[in-house]
């Protein structure tokens, strides 16, 4: 099975119904058979080879949609033929040895791939006179219902509560800092926000404002209140220092959304991986859809 980050591309795809798939595996028998194996994922491999004059001939395990079938270069083939399950493709003398052209095959079923991409190659010799092609489908509820519990899985991260100690809410991502980034020669804080500010129209007021600095780790806690009347759930925060580089915060940290009528710490760690740029910092907070953002400049770590 895929990674999670690996799922980001099928989702994605997924999203336009559409899914290009590459060949997974090719087997070459005695004779000019070519076997193809093909899936929803997968790496890439060779094209398949065509030569002037020469018939290919490609037999799918499904039926295709002829009358979609895209032939880049359609015009340097002295024959293109479809069936239900059957393409045959005769190139004119007019190819140009090692021109490589795009074939795109949308098959009829609601299964995935819907549509397979591949890459022709024209060649003198070792020509594929004959390509069985078999596809390993996969149903799109089975994407659809992987893309559920990937979103699910996201939101209860995202959603989990701050672990309390005492009485009193604990930074897990300061405790993941300590054991990250091993000993430290420094633990530093501080809470004063004198010279922070907020570019305006500023969607977020800050109340308070915790700044944390170990090692490479920069941590943010920032206590705010809704300015523009709806709530507000941080999805995304990004780090930038006065040379222009940016840096991606971990999974921020907020125990509920930031309403205009109470105000809620939002904690956001980041890892400078080697940046020794002290600041000052500008940080940019977006919300759960993106839409929104807010800009605050002027953060100095101690």
């Amino acid at each position: 099975m895929p990674s999670c980050l690996s799922v980001a591309l099928p989702v994605l795809l997924w999203s336009t119904c559409v899914l290009a798939a590459v060949p997974l595996e090719v087997k070459e028998a005695s004779g000019e058979i070519l076997r193809v194996e093909v899936g929803p994922e997968g790496a890439a491999t060779r094209p398949i080879r065509i030569g002037p004059g020469l018939s290919t001939t490609l037999m799918f395990d499904t039926d295709i949609v002829q009358e979609q079938v895209s032939l880049e270069g359609r015009a340097q083939f002295a024959r293109v033929s479809a069936g239900n399950s059957l393409l045959v493709l005769v190139p004119s003398g007019d190819v140009r040895l090692g021109e490589t052209l795009k074939l795109s095959i949308p098959f009829k079923d609601a299964t995935l791939p819907a549509r397979l991409v591949l890459t022709l190659e024209v060649q003198a010799t070792a020509v594929d006179r004959q390509v069985e092609v078999y596809r390993r489908a996969r149903s799109a509820e089975s994407y659809r219902q992987e893309v559920e519990q990937l979103r699910a899985e996201l939101a209860r991260l995202r959603q989990r509560p701050l672990p309390t100690s005492g009485g009193r809410a604990e930074l897990d991502g300061f405790r993941s800092l300590l054991s990250v980034t091993g000993p430290l020669e420094a633990l530093t804080m501080d809470t004063a926000f004198t010279g922070i500010s907020c570019a305006r129209p500023c969607p977020l007021r800050l109340d308070a404002v915790l700044l944390l600095r170990g090692g490479e780790r920069r941590a943010v806690q920032l206590t705010v209140r809704s300015e523009d009347g709806l709530p507000w759930t941080i999805r995304r925060a990004v780090l930038t220092d006065r040379g222009g580089h940016a840096s991606e915060s971990l999974p921020p940290l907020q125990t509920a959304p930031v309403t205009p009528g109470s105000s809620v710490p939002v904690t956001v760690e980041f890892d400078l991986k080697g940046n020794r740029v002290d600041g000052p910092f500008m940080l940019q907070l977006w919300d759960e859809a993106g839409k929104r953002s807010a800009v605050f400049s002027g953060l100095k770590f101690p």
